[in-house]
């Protein structure tokens, strides 16, 4: 009898282990999870500082609201970017006297620091390789809140791959990102916050010899 019950026990033990290989919700669930550690930073898409708001900018700002120059009223408002006005020499393109443009020009502040995501890129072009580095300001961090569904898994030879549907949860959100003016300015901040929990997100994973993982974990 006692053998029989520990048989049991370890079939029960064994199926609750599975393989990291299998399809399944808690595979598909930490491969989302692994991709949304890594990436799952919700930023601005401002990233090229100092920024500079031109007369232009300013001159269409009531028909552009999420424009430069609104998006930057915006930050300055909350004291994450301060502007000043300055002047600056533009080269023509047509080999004539350079002429000087008047802009307001926007810098991080130290109550974005907090907020400050710093990324290397680099660039190609007549000097060759160069690397700069680009700062953004993020206001929360996307997780995985569960998974939905999931097609597949898709068999070509060897590989295999599947598309999971799942709903996410927002963390370590910025006080700031609720304000109207942020909202206005910047509205995927109010979408994606509107999302939470709710909208279904799809992504797809592949299988490795580490189980499954996101395509887009590398990129």
């Amino acid at each position: 009898m006692n053998k029989a019950i520990c048989m049991v026990a370890a079939i029960v033990w064994l199926a609750a282990c599975g393989s990291k290989t299998d399809a399944n919700e808690k595979n598909f669930g930490a491969a989302i999870s692994q991709y949304l550690d890594r990436k799952g930073s919700l930023c601005l898409g401002v990233d090229a500082w100092p920024a500079d708001v031109t007369e232009f900018d300013l001159r269409t700002q009531n028909s552009s609201p999420t424009g430069k120059a609104e998006r930057m009223a915006a930050l300055e408002s909350l004291g994450l970017v301060r502007g000043t006005d300055t002047e600056l020499q533009q080269k023509s393109q047509f080999g004539g006297s350079p002429r000087t443009e008047r802009v307001r020009r926007y810098v991080l502040t130290d109550a974005a620091k907090p907020f400050e995501q710093h990324r290397t890129i680099e660039r190609s072009g007549w000097d060759g390789r160069t690397q700069e580095t680009r700062t953004d300001l993020c206001w929360g961090r996307m997780r995985l809140d569960k998974v939905v569904k999931w097609e597949g898994p898709m068999k070509f030879g060897d590989y295999q791959a599947a598309r999971v549907t799942y709903h996410y949860r927002i963390e370590d959100l910025a006080g700031w990102v609720a304000d109207p003016r942020i909202r206005k300015a910047f509205p995927q901040t109010a979408a994606i916050m509107e999302g939470a929990g709710r909208k279904e997100s799809a992504h797809g994973v592949k299988l490795t010899s580490e189980g499954w993982e996101s395509t887009l974990l590398n990129d």
